[in-house]
């Protein structure tokens, strides 16, 4: 454990989330889904222990952002970071600028996000008929008011938790136009960020809008594109994210076809994640 982050363990004993029904169970990864939690109350995420974390991380452990507010531009993005930097300034300073930060894995530094995160976990899988999730990650964003995060995909499964301020989020179908398999494959063999999709304002009608307040959480299907946009205050987030066997054999498949494509130029290529053609392409991106 590093210096400087207290090791006191953490309880909060109630259940994470508080408004499940049955049709919210059975809509789970197939529709975005809101629900409402009680981790904005979780000392975890109180601006001292922000600090502490900031002020600990090492550089391979966080993202700096900032980007154009008024526009959709790519290229806009800029890197920068906070090393050295007492961790009140690096809230000041995204209090009065136009950044975001992304503390990445923080389960690794500081084992009570990683206790928290697969409690959060657990109590899904005992909700969730058949889910049974691995492989979790969890990343903390502290974000200026009013900037973007501009249209992108995951990989894994995904979920985002508000903790403080709001935000709107675009929920696009995962689906051409709004993602193609090839785009999906390039990401997947990190041949392209996230961020590698192009968008349309267009695509916005076809889209689903949630405003994101303290104690809620959004859920949305496997690698639906998304944007988000802050609304003009500090926000604090944090998203988790989650391999299931499933997802697993899309990415394996996803991963395969990438190859074949490149290598082979095979054009017309199966998503299937089962049958003969899924068990060579799984012998395919092992080797």
């Amino acid at each position: 454990m590093p210096d400087g982050i207290a090791t006191a363990p953490i309880t909060m004993n109630e259940p994470i989330l508080s408004d499940w029904s049955a049709q919210k169970v059975a809509d789970f990864g197939t529709v975005p889904l809101r629900l409402n939690h009680n981790l904005h109350h979780h000392p975890l995420f109180a601006d001292e222990t922000l600090i502490q974390l900031i002020e600990t991380v090492d550089r391979a452990d966080y993202q700096v952002n900032t980007m154009g507010v008024t526009t959709h531009d790519i290229a806009s993005r800029r890197q920068g970071e906070i090393r050295g930097l007492p961790g009140r300034e690096v809230l000041e300073a995204v209090k009065n600028g136009h950044i975001w930060i992304l503390l990445l894995h923080p389960q690794k530094r500081d084992p009570r996000y990683r206790d928290l995160l697969e409690r959060i976990y657990a109590e899904f899988a005992h909700t969730i008929p058949g889910f049974e999730p691995y492989k979790l990650n969890m990343g903390i964003l502290i974000s200026s008011p009013n900037v973007q995060v501009y249209y992108h995909c995951d990989v894994p499964g995904q979920m985002l938790w508000q903790i403080q301020g709001s935000k709107r989020i675009y929920i696009y179908p995962n689906r051409e136009p709004f993602i193609d398999q090839v785009a999906l494959e390039r990401i997947t063999l990190e041949e392209a960020t996230e961020f590698g999709l192009p968008y349309q304002p267009s695509f916005d009608q076809h889209a689903a809008v949630y405003d994101l307040q303290p104690g809620q959480m959004l859920h949305w299907p496997l690698n639906a594109p998304h944007r988000i946009v802050n609304a003009d205050c500090v926000n604090v987030s944090f998203a988790t994210e989650y391999f299931t066997p499933s997802i697993r054999r899309l990415f394996y498949v996803n991963y395969a076809n990438g190859v074949l494509r490149r290598r082979q130029g095979w054009s017309q290529l199966s998503q299937r994640t089962n049958g003969l053609s899924y068990w060579a392409k799984l012998g395919v991106a092992a080797a």
